[in-house]
C-alpha cells in the first residue's frame, strides 16, 4: 500500500504529467481507492508547485548572473507576454489561473500555473492558494474521468459477458 501511494505521488510531482497521470494510474495500475489516489494526487501535485513557484526567482537571479545571453532571451519573451496579456490578467487573473490548472490538457497544470503566476508578479501565497485550488478542482475532474472510463469499460465487459456464453 505504501509504495502505491509513493508512486501515485511521484507521479503527481512530475511536470506536464502531473495529476493527469498520478490518478489514473494510481486507480488502474496501483490499486488504489479513487479517492486515495486523487488526494495522494493533489498534496503531492501541491507540494510539488510549492517548491517550483519558490524557485523560479532563483533561477531567473541564477540566469541572469550567470548566462546573460539567456537572461536576455527570456527578458524579452517575458516582456512581450507581458505586454500582450497583462490587461487580461488584471481582468481575469485569478479565475484564468485558478481554470488554467484546474483544465487537465497538455501544457496546463500546476507547474504551468506557477509560471504563469511568477511571470504576472503574483504574490507567492496567493498564487499557492489560487493554483491549489486548481489542482484540487482538476484532480477532482481527472477522478471522474478516470471513474467514468472505468465504468465504461467495465460495462462493455458486463456486455461482453452476456453476448458470449
Amino acid at each position: 500500500m505504501w509504495m502505491a501511494l509513493l508512486k501515485t505521488g511521484l507521479l503527481a510531482t512530475l511536470p506536464l504529467v502531473e495529476q493527469r497521470l498520478a490518478i489514473p494510474m494510481g486507480y488502474f495500475a496501483f490499486g488504489l481507492s479513487i479517492w486515495t489516489a486523487t488526494g495522494v494526487a493533489i498534496l503531492f501535485n501541491t507540494v510539488s508547485v510549492a517548491i517550483v513557484l519558490w524557485l523560479w526567482p532563483k533561477i531567473a537571479a541564477l540566469c541572469a548572473r550567470h548566462l546573460p545571453f539567456f537572461d536576455r532571451i527570456l527578458q524579452k519573451i517575458f516582456a512581450r507576454t507581458r505586454a500582450k496579456n497583462s490587461r487580461k490578467m488584471k481582468i481575469w487573473g485569478a479565475i484564468f489561473l485558478i481554470f488554467f490548472v484546474a483544465v487537465p490538457l497538455p501544457g496546463s497544470g500546476g507547474w504551468s500555473g506557477s509560471l504563469v503566476a511568477w511571470l504576472f508578479g503574483v504574490p507567492y501565497w496567493q498564487a499557492m492558494r489560487l493554483i491549489a485550488l486548481g489542482l484540487v478542482i482538476g484532480g477532482i475532474v481527472v477522478a471522474g474521468l478516470t471513474v467514468g472510463v472505468d465504468g465504461i469499460l467495465n460495462l462493455f465487459s458486463e456486455v461482453e459477458q452476456v453476448v458470449t456464453p
